[in-house]
């Protein structure tokens, strides 16, 4: 909550770009309970269960690479909209999702875990939350400088982690595009982007997981760079 002391405009555009900002995210999340899917994901490795999950629901899901060592998914055999899927999966795993974008989430431990598995970073879950988002939003731009890597057609894994000094390093991809010519692109972009000092503190690696959507690109308004 915002204390608003007047009623100059700063404060006023600030709270209503805030409020539109809470506003799309909502709207995100009612779209996506209309988009109901048929799953069919036994208890299993819960990186496995998660890439299962972005494979038949088209939703990208980013993760701290050691978050999903040493737990398993919940049992999934029903027919839901895709965030109650995601939810179901991660019962009794201590592992919660957040919404931050058309399609997009982050997996972040939950205040009350219930298997836990070791502890993943020293930060608030508020503002890891808030620095996964702003290194998949940048991602997200590196992508779309290149229409042969902008997101929506492809699916693909990578792992990396970012150093102290904000540089990327060990980049590798889990799981190919199917296209050898992106893949080795996909790795280029990851090792010249360049995040935030901030993202440094998250908790290392970090596993990106890119799905197909229904658009041609995930590149919102911006058209992907010819």
């Amino acid at each position: 909550m915002f204390n608003v002391r007047g009623l100059d405009g700063r404060h006023a555009v600030r709270t209503w770009r805030v409020a539109i900002a809470a506003w799309l995210l909502l709207a995100f999340v009612a779209t996506a309970e209309d988009d109901v899917r048929a799953y069919d994901i036994p208890a299993q490795p819960l990186e496995q269960a998660v890439e299962r999950f972005s494979v038949s629901s088209g939703w990208s899901v980013m993760y701290a690479g050691e978050l999903a060592a040493g737990r398993r998914s919940y049992p999934l055999h029903a027919s839901l909209p895709p965030l109650q899927a995601l939810q179901t999966l991660l019962q009794e795993t201590g592992v919660e999702a957040e919404v931050i974008g058309a399609q997009r989430v982050v997996l972040r431990l939950g205040a009350q875990p219930e298997r836990a598995a070791g502890p993943v970073g020293l930060l608030p879950e508020s503002e890891r939350s808030r620095r996964f988002g702003g290194l998949q939003q940048r991602l997200r731009d590196a992508f779309c400088d290149d229409p042969l890597l902008a997101p929506g057609r492809y699916a693909a894994t990578l792992r990396f982690r970012i150093t102290a000094e904000g540089h990327v390093d060990d980049a590798e991809l889990l799981v190919g595009s199917g296209d050898a010519r992106r893949d080795r692109r996909l790795l280029l972009a990851i090792g010249r982007l360049a995040p935030s000092i901030d993202a440094a503190a998250l908790p290392q690696p970090v596993t990106l997981q890119i799905q197909p959507s229904r658009a041609d690109h995930d590149c919102g308004r911006r058209q992907p760079l010819p």
